[in-house]
């Protein structure tokens, strides 16, 4: 049950209920029960905000959601949703992500059209320019539905994990297909409550400057709490805030707990300074 000890403490893992992006055989899904198991109840949904709207109102005690690829970079919609969002994360989930094409057919030149998420078809494209570069390629809003396809439409491969093929009893035509062996998905466990310190922790912020004009050096200078009480800073991400036009919120991630010295008295030196400021979660590191 990988690391969910570390992030549930009053519930027993066969009593709650854990919303992802579905349906089933997603990576998510794959995300879910590496940090939970197999024993925990589980809500495919259809969209990263039904996510966050079941948790918030207590549908589903947490909600898995992908918010960054190791080639792709972020996902806007998951950043996005904190803009709004009460929720804390609770947690990540780290995941080496093999692509596979997979259909009812056996053979690859049988193709004609693969249905795959956007961000899988763009993780495999120069594969898929290669070998199938006359197939129609279609973005669908997840690869299980790329797989439903696949099972109920001749012609029609998919892009996904093999636990998809195992589920909608597909060929695994050609495993590994995407362009980086490296390829990971890293993915938050998004609550509705802040964690203790368990130890090995990293903080994430939301913030946004006082300058609305954006002058040069306002960043830096607002920053310099973090290098003044030595806290190591391991991300940072810009968002447009919504607010006004040309005007942009921060993501960064540093490495400990928000309640520990001294990022707790950096971080009250930050928020001073700061127009919007938000811990966003402060949990326990991804374990690979």
């Amino acid at each position: 049950m990988a690391d969910a000890n570390k992030s549930i403490n009053s519930s027993s893992l066969d009593e709650i209920c854990i919303g992802f992006l579905g349906p089933e055989g997603t990576f998510t899904q794959t995300a879910v029960f590496k940090h939970f198991g197999h024993s925990v109840d589980t809500l495919p949904l259809h969209t990263i905000d039904e996510i966050f709207q079941k948790v918030e109102s207590g549908t589903a005690d947490f909600g898995v959601v992908p918010i960054e690829n190791s080639t792709e970079g972020y996902v806007n919609n998951t950043l996005d949703m904190f803009l709004t969002s009460p929720l804390k994360i609770a947690g990540e989930v780290e995941l080496k992500i093999d692509q596979n094409l997979m259909g009812g057919m056996e053979d690859i030149y049988k193709i004609e059209r693969i249905c795959a998420h956007e961000q899988s078809l763009a993780q495999c494209r120069f594969w898929l320019r290669e070998h199938l570069p006359h197939v129609e390629l279609i973005g669908l809003s997840s690869n299980a539905v790329g797989a439903q396809r696949a099972r109920d439409e001749a012609g029609t491969a998919a892009i996904g994990p093999k636990v998809a093929a195992d589920f909608y009893g597909l060929n695994v035509i050609t495993k590994n297909i995407e362009d980086h062996p490296d390829n990971a998905t890293r993915f938050l466990i998004v609550g509705r409550n802040l964690l203790p310190p368990s130890g090995s922790d990293k903080t994430t912020i939301l913030f946004s400057t006082n300058d609305t004009a954006g002058g040069s050096g306002v960043l830096h200078n607002l920053l310099k709490p973090l290098a003044e009480f030595g806290v190591s800073m391991t991300r940072i991400e810009s968002r447009p805030s919504r607010r006004k036009k040309w005007d942009y919120v921060f993501f960064i991630d540093i490495v400990g707990h928000a309640e520990e010295e001294p990022i707790s008295s950096a971080l009250k030196k930050l928020e001073h300074n700061s127009s919007l400021f938000r811990v966003l979660g402060a949990y326990p590191k991804a374990i690979d």
